[in-house]
């Protein structure tokens, strides 16, 4: 993809990953061979640094993590769907949002519909190449992790020369989170934004909450510089943000028109990105 071109490499002798600095001290750690393309990012201070996400979990992160910094490490996950902790175990200092959805989620208990996506996530048509060194099952375990501490709405973290915000943004999840650098115009926007088919048919998922929180972060989008999406490209223009809010507008208007999935699904198809919803709203295409 030309936007991953456009990005500076950081060689870290690793198969799974692929490491890009989309900033000065904030690098992008995607795995690109899985079907969920995930990325995770790790923002680097003077004295500690955070890892926002730690994706799959089939390939240690954390060797990634020590080869670009050796500061201490701070996990915090987006929000805890299973493609973005599935390397918490690796680490000791862990801090999720303290909610009922976040604490089931650390002990594997999730609902029977997320569980059956997830079954397939190393199955041959979702992974690209062969699996990483040393797995050598299909079967996709259900991470699960020590939570160290929790953090809330407004906190703010100090990595020595940096400092990040964590801003509650619920809706795709009830403990979606983004991180704002404000300083150096950066916001982590986790699965609250990303190019691409933006997912709303979860269960945990709830659209006028979703809505709220995107309000919240699209009202950042004249201070900011660059997004840092979970998935899809690492970096995004901040005004992507303000037409997802107008189109998702139009989606609970019922202005905008859908294709019907074969799982009966609605897909509203934009320019840079879509939005899938579980089936309600919208109206029809002509």
């Amino acid at each position: 993809m030309p936007e991953f071109a456009a990005l500076r490499s950081v060689d870290v002798g690793d198969g799974w990953f692929k490491v890009y600095e989309v900033g000065p001290g904030v690098f992008a750690i995607h795995e690109p061979r899985q079907y969920e393309t995930v990325t995770s990012f790790l923002v680097v201070g003077t004295e500690r640094a955070v890892l926002l996400d730690s994706g799959l979990g089939i390939a240690s992160i954390r060797r990634v993590v020590a080869k670009l910094t050796k500061l201490p490490v701070t996990v915090l996950n987006s929000h805890t769907h299973f493609d973005h902790v599935g390397g918490n175990r690796e680490f000791t200092d862990v801090r999720n949002l303290d909610l009922p959805f976040s604490r089931a989620s650390a002990l594997g208990n999730v609902g029977e519909e997320l569980l059956e996506y997830a079954r397939d996530t190393l199955s041959e048509d979702r992974v690209c190449g062969p699996l990483p060194e040393g797995l050598t099952s299909r079967e996709y375990p259900m991470p699960t992790w020590t939570v160290s501490s929790n953090v809330k709405d407004g906190d703010r973290l100090d990595l020595g020369g940096r400092t990040l915000e964590v801003l509650a943004t619920p809706g795709h999840t009830p403990d979606s989170m983004s991180l704002l650098d404000a300083e150096n115009g950066l916001l982590l926007t986790g699965d609250t934004f990303y190019v691409g088919e933006v997912f709303l048919w979860a269960p945990e998922t709830d659209v006028s909450s979703y809505g709220r929180s995107l309000s919240r972060l699209a009202a950042l989008a004249p201070g900011l510089k660059k997004l840092l999406p979970a998935h899809g490209p690492p970096v995004a223009e901040p005004a992507l943000l303000v037409e997802l809010k107008m189109a998702l507008e139009d989606v609970q208007a019922g202005r905008a028109p859908f294709e019907t999935t074969r799982t009966g699904r609605r897909l509203y198809k934009f320019g840079k990105f879509s939005i899938l919803t579980a089936g309600t709203g919208g109206t029809k295409p002509p």
